[in-house]
């Protein structure tokens, strides 16, 4: 007689590593796209602006990036950049690693990780508005 009880702990059936390493997608095309940028050409407003863009997608992509603003680091734009990526990686990992063993199928793991991407991209947007707002 078999009962259908399942004594495992694992709830999804993806695997963790992969779900981790697949999750790298985001923010490395967010860091690619703000890196394309010129930040030293002289241009218009537009390219203005595209530089204030490109800075606030790599602040999502590397959230720890905002460590480096402290004014006693004096940090160049590569250390930013590269410690960056090399401190918000590992973020991005456990989550995907995390969504990985929740979810049964690839479908419900992009579903899960794309509304993640756009619920931190919002708040990030709100919080850069808030602060703008406070200060000025």
């Amino acid at each position: 007689m078999t009962t259908g009880i399942n004594f495992s702990t694992r709830i999804g059936g993806l695997p963790r590593w992969v779900g981790g390493l697949a999750a790298f997608a985001y923010p490395l095309l967010l860091a690619t796209y703000a890196l394309s940028i010129d930040f030293d050409r002289v241009g218009n407003m537009a390219d203005v602006a595209a530089s204030i863009l490109a800075t606030m997608l790599f602040l999502v992509a590397a959230p720890t990036a905002w460590i480096f603003t402290a004014d006693f680091i004096e940090a160049g734009r590569l250390l930013v950049v590269v410690a960056g990526l090399l401190t918000s990686l590992p973020l991005w990992y456990l989550l995907g690693s995390r969504l990985a063993y929740f979810s049964p199928g690839w479908g419900d793991w992009l579903r899960r990780y794309l509304v993640s991407c756009v619920v931190w991209t919002a708040l990030n947007v709100v919080l850069l508005v808030l602060v703008g707002t406070v200060v000025g």
